[in-house]
């Protein structure tokens, strides 16, 4: 796997470190070790693949009730700050 140029740089972890490690682990059927790699995992990959969906698989009406969920902002935010929250968490406990 591909190093994290972030922890190479800072000697942090980023938030998405881990996050190949667990995508492999998961789509392999092994959900308890992807969530041991990254914990934010069982956070983004939902809403990523909301986002993939409603990119490239639906159209019309459901594209457009889609969107307005997905893109709400209060939605964006939740997702930035608990990015930036992962970040300091699991720095300071060493996750």
């Amino acid at each position: 796997m591909p190093k994290c140029p972030f922890k190479l740089l800072t000697g942090l972890s980023c938030p998405g470190c881990g996050f190949q490690r667990a995508t492999h682990a998961a789509l392999h059927g092994n959900f308890l070790q992807a969530l041991s790699y990254n914990y934010w995992f069982t956070f983004a990959l939902p809403y990523l693949l909301m986002v993939i969906i409603e990119k490239w698989v639906l159209r019309g009406q459901w594209k457009r009730h889609a969107e307005a969920v997905i893109e709400h902002p209060i939605l964006i935010y939740t997702y930035v700050v608990t990015f930036f929250a992962w970040l300091i968490i699991r720095n300071i406990l060493n996750i």
